[in-house]
C-alpha cells in the first residue's frame, strides 16, 4: 500500500465533505473532493485514485448509479476494479446490501466514529491489494520457473549470489546480461523475492515475444476502453500491475526505437498514460532489465538509444554461459534429476560415468535451459534407473566427444520421427524460437523448418497470429 493512498470523496454536502476530508488527511490519506456524481466521473477521467468514497443519496447522480457506471458499464478513464465504499446518513440494511451487490467494497454511515471509518477504509484498500496480487500470482504460478534456487558452485555464481544479497534491500535498477538460457529471469526473481514478504508482485515482460509496437505498448501501458479495435474494456498494463513490486523487462534490446523512446520517458518521469487515455499515472516499481546482446555495441550501431542505455545500465550483472563454468554442470544435473524424478513420480535415477562425461563435454550452447530440457527428457524416456550414453543419444545429445558429425545409434534403436522432433525443438529453443536461425543450426531451408514445425505441431507464444491495430 502507498504511504498516502489517494481517495476521491464524492459528497454533495460541502460542509460534511470538507470536514471528513480534513480528518482523513490527518490520518495519512490524500483526499480530493467531487461535489456530486457527475463531477466524480469528470475527476476520475483525469486522475487515478486508490479508493472512492461516495454518498448514496445525491441529486444529480446518486451513489448507486455511480457504482454501477464504474463497475458494470465502464467509463472512459475510470478503473472498473477500484475499491468503492458507500456512505450514507441512514443505517439501512437494504441499502447496504444493494450497494454491495453493485460492487461496493463496504458500507458505512456518516455517524460512524472517525477511527472506525479509517479502519474500514484501510481494510478495503488492503483487500484490493491482496486481490490484485493474488490474481497476478495465480497467473505467474501457471507459467513461472519451478526452480527457486540459483544452483552453482563456480566462482562466478558465488559472486552473483553475493551481488543478489547486497542488492536485495535496495530499489536500484539492475540489468542482467548473458546468453539465452543462462538464468537471467531466475536472478531477477531472486532479486525480487529477497526484498521480503511485503514486496509487491514480480511482473515479467518478454520484449522479444512482443516485437510489434502496438502489442508491446498495450502490454506495458495498458489501454482505455475503445483505444483500438477489440479494446472492449479498460485494461491495466504491466507498469500498473507491478505496483510496489518489480517489473522485469526481458530482452530489452528487442524493443523498437519508438518503444525505446516511450520507455525512456517513463523511466525519466516515473509516469505514463494508457493507450487512448489522457491522464498521467504514477509508476511505483523497481525495474529489472535483461539482454542477451552487447548493449554498448547495439548503441554504437544505432539500434539502441544511447540515452536509454545510460538509464538502464545503472547496475549490470553479467551471467557467464554454462560452458565457461563447467563446475556448475554436475550440481545442476543432479538438481534437475532429483526435481524431475519427483515431478513425474519416477525412481531416483543416476548417470553412468560415460553419460556424465558426455554431459561435461557438451558445448551447451543453450546453456542451463538446454541442460534442464535434456534432463527432463531423460527422466521421462530413459527406461532404467541408470541413465546411459545411449539414452543421451535418444534424447538429442547425438554426438560423442571427439567424433564431430557422427551420430551413434543406440543398441535398442531410436524412433526416427521422435529424434527429428527432439532435434527440431532443440534447435528452436537454442535459436530463441527464431525459425530461420533454427533452420541454419540444422542445415536446412526455412521451408523445411516450417514443414517440421507443422508436422510436429510445435508452437510458441512469440508466434502471434493476431495483433491489435491501434487507432492513431
Amino acid at each position: 500500500m502507498k504511504d498516502k493512498p489517494a481517495i476521491l470523496l464524492v459528497e454533495d454536502d460541502e460542509a460534511y465533505a470538507r470536514r471528513l476530508g480534513r480528518n482523513l488527511e490527518m490520518d495519512g490519506f490524500e483526499v480530493e473532493i467531487a461535489f456530486g456524481g457527475k463531477a466524480a466521473l469528470e475527476t476520475l477521467a483525469r486522475a487515478s485514485f486508490d479508493l472512492i468514497i461516495t454518498d448514496v443519496k445525491m441529486p444529480d447522480l446518486n451513489g448507486m448509479d455511480l457504482i454501477e457506471i464504474i463497475r458494470r458499464e465502464g467509463h472512459p478513464g475510470v478503473e472498473p476494479d477500484v475499491p468503492i465504499v458507500a456512505l450514507s446518513s441512514v443505517n439501512s440494511v437494504d441499502t447496504a446490501v444493494a450497494c454491495m451487490k453493485l460492487g461496493a467494497a463496504d458500507y458505512i454511515t456518516k455517524e460512524s466514529e472517525r477511527p472506525e471509518i479509517v479502519l474500514r477504509l484501510k481494510k478495503a484498500l488492503e483487500q484490493e491489494r491482496l486481490r490484485t496480487e493474488n490474481r497476478y500470482l495465480r497467473d505467474q504460478l501457471a507459467q513461472s520457473n519451478e526452480f527457486n534456487e540459483f544452483i552453482g558452485e563456480s566462482e562466478a555464481i558465488q559472486r552473483i549470489k553475493q551481488e543478489i544479497a547486497d542488492l536485495s534491500r535496495q530499489a536500484v535498477s539492475v540489468i542482467l546480461m548473458g546468453e539465452t538460457g543462462v538464468g537471467k529471469e531466475l536472478v531477477a526473481r531472486a532479486l525480487h523475492h529477497l526484498r521480503g514478504a511485503h514486496a509487491g508482485p514480480f511482473v515479467d515482460v518478454n520484449c522479444a515475444a512482443l516485437p510489434d509496437d502496438s502489442l508491446i505498448q498495450s502490454e506495458l501501458f495498458g489501454h482505455e476502453k475503445g483505444a483500438f479495435t477489440g479494446a472492449d474494456a479498460m485494461r491495466k498494463g504491466k507498469f500498473e500491475l507491478a505496483e510496489n513490486g518489480s517489473l522485469f523487462l526481458d530482452e530489452i534490446s528487442e524493443l523498437s526505437r519508438n518503444s525505446q523512446g516511450k520507455l525512456l520517458k517513463v523511466l525519466e518521469n516515473r509516469t505514463f498514460t494508457r493507450l487512448g487515455g489522457t491522464r498521467e499515472i504514477k509508476v511505483n516499481c523497481r525495474f529489472l532489465f535483461a539482454t542477451n546482446k552487447d548493449l554498448f555495441q547495439e548503441t554504437r550501431s544505432g539500434r539502441f538509444r544511447e540515452d536509454l542505455y545510460y538509464r538502464v545500465n545503472i547496475y549490470p550483472i553479467v551471467i557467464p554461459p554454462l560452458r565457461e563454468r563447467r563446475e556448475d554442470i554436475a550440481p545442476l544435473a543432479r538438481f534437475f534429476l532429483s526435481f524431475f524424478c519427483r515431478r513425474y513420480n519416477k525412481p531416483v535415477k543416476k548417470l553412468e560415468p560415460r553419460a556424465f562425461d558426455r554431459l561435461m563435454s557438451h558445448p551447451w550452447l543453450g546453456n542451463v535451459r538446454e541442460l534442464r530440457n535434456i534432463i527432463e527428457r531423460l527422466v521421462i524416456r530413459a527406461p532404467g534407473e541408470e541413465i546411459t550414453a545411449a539414452d543421451l543419444v535418444s534424447c538429442g545429445l547425438a554426438l560423442e566427444p571427439g567424433r564431430s558429425g557422427t551420430v551413434i545409434l543406440p543398441p535398442q534403436g531410436v524412433h526416427l520421427d521422435q529424434l527429428e522432433e527432439d532435434l527440431t525443438r532443440q534447435a528452436l529453443e537454442r535459436a530463441g524460437w527464431n525459425q530461420k536461425k533454427a533452420a541454419d543450426l540444422l542445415g536446412i531451408s526455412v521451408d523445411r523448418m516450417n514443414s517440421r514445425v507443422r508436422k510436429y505441431g510445435l508452437t510458441h507464444p512469440s508466434w502471434l497470429k493476431h495483433k491489435p491495430s491501434l487507432n492513431d
